[in-house]
């Protein structure tokens, strides 16, 4: 027994190990270069110091015998570059910019001297030379300053060139990337997957983001390297706030009222009233240290409470209600296929649900090919009945767009 308890913990260390080296590739860069001196000759053996400015974690390396050096894995911010080796100056280089998915190339020109300390501010390329993607990134400061309706902070990849965004009501999210489909994007946030498995939709991922718990991210448009090409669309890289060395924190609340908004046009030239809207964001953040320079954290919460009138799409009107029939249980679905139909269809009722003349119903002798009935309430073996509460929201709450209820006339609920 303890021989496979132990195992078992092997193997969930191994799995952690493995896990945590795949996570930099798409949630960290690397900062790397080449030292020289005043002659142009390469300097090995040069000792090279990376420090966060937000949060002092350091990271050291020596240069190879060919002068290069590589720092891997490093999380995106502000680092300040230190070179020392015998018989140089010391060289210092602040203020430098990792951003997230693309390595910072700070190279570094070697005085002859002594003790006496070179500073300098800033001298990383700026322009990417180590491979040919198109690409850019969200800094923090834009992330929380430009204008987003609703706060989330991807939606602000359509301002990306190349990217076009187009107003729709079918499948899928409408963002097209060089022509590519409106699913072929992939979304990483820290490095874990968190794609919507069935329709990648690159602003309305598995998982919730604001502009107060999003660090930064940068958008692969075209030529993506090899960690990043996983589809052919946006390849977007998240990355979260890590917390500092300082105590940080926000308390937000954000409204939106039908009392603040004029009508439209068309609604007063038609009679209509406003459409309603209700929409209360709040939350908070704090970020901090648990041991300075080493171990911190971050937390964020918002909630969103919308309510919100939205038309329901119809090719023959706006139903009012489920029939009586379905608010008790009862659920119409077709058995094989009728008229080119294998599952329910607006074709087969009118504007009440009811069937047209011609569908047939399944009975006795009719087997197959027709529109059958289940009732789910009388088929429980516990009969309990309807949930108050389910038929309540279900059945009347047909308003509530956010919470994206969409009703089909009567009793035509999809798989029933």
């Amino acid at each position: 027994m303890n021989f496979q308890r132990n195992l078992r913990f092997f193997a969930l260390l191994i799995l952690t190990l493995i896990t945590c080296m795949a996570w930099p590739q798409v949630s960290t860069s690397r900062i790397e270069g080449t030292v020289t001196d005043k002659s142009n000759a390469v300097v090995p053996g040069a000792s090279v110091q990376a420090i966060n400015e937000s949060t002092g974690v350091r990271y050291d390396t020596k240069t190879s015998s060919s002068g290069t050096y590589t720092i891997p894995s490093v999380t995106p911010g502000l680092y300040t570059i230190t070179v020392i080796v015998k018989g140089f100056e010391t060289f210092t280089s602040q203020h430098n910019v990792l951003s997230i998915g693309a390595p910072v190339v700070v190279n570094v020109t070697l005085n002859v001297g002594g003790t006496t300390e070179v500073e300098v501010q800033g001298t990383y390329e700026r322009i990417e030379t180590t491979n040919a993607a198109v690409s850019d990134v969200m800094t923090t400061q834009q992330v929380k300053e430009l204008p987003l309706n609703g706060r989330n902070p991807l939606s602000l990849l359509t301002l990306e060139p190349g990217v076009t965004q187009r107003t729709t009501q079918s499948v899928g999210s409408g963002t097209h990337v060089f022509g590519s489909r409106d699913r072929a994007h992939n979304v990483t946030i820290d490095g874990i997957d968190a794609n919507e498995s069935t329709v990648p939709n690159p602003q309305g991922n598995i998982q919730r983001l604001n502009p107060d718990n999003v660090q930064e991210f940068r958008t692969v448009t075209l030529d993506p390297t090899a960690e990043f090409g996983r589809n052919s669309g946006a390849n977007v890289m998240v990355g979260t706030k890590p917390g500092g060395n300082a105590v940080h924190g926000d308390v937000f609340y954000f409204n939106r009222n039908t009392a603040f908004n004029a009508n439209e046009w068309f609604n007063n030239a038609a009679g209509q009233p406003r459409p309603d809207l209700k929409l209360n964001q709040y939350g908070f953040d704090v970020g901090g240290p648990i041991r300075k320079d080493m171990t911190f954290f971050f937390g964020s919460f918002q909630n969103n409470d919308i309510r919100q009138t939205g038309p329901i799409s119809s090719a023959f009107g706006i139903p009012l209600v489920y029939t009586a029939a379905a608010r008790s249980g009862i659920f119409r679905y077709v058995k094989g296929s009728i008229n080119g139909f294998s599952s329910n269809s607006r074709s087969l009722v009118d504007s009440n649900g009811n069937l047209l003349p011609g569908v047939p119903v399944c009975s006795g002798s009719v087997t197959t090919n027709c529109v059958a009935s289940y009732n789910i309430f009388g088929n429980d073996p516990s009969a309990i009945g309807g949930d108050a509460s389910a038929e309540y929201f279900f059945f009347r709450r047909r308003r509530s767009q956010h919470r994206r209820i969409y009703l089909e006339p009567a009793d035509q609920v999809h798989g029933a």
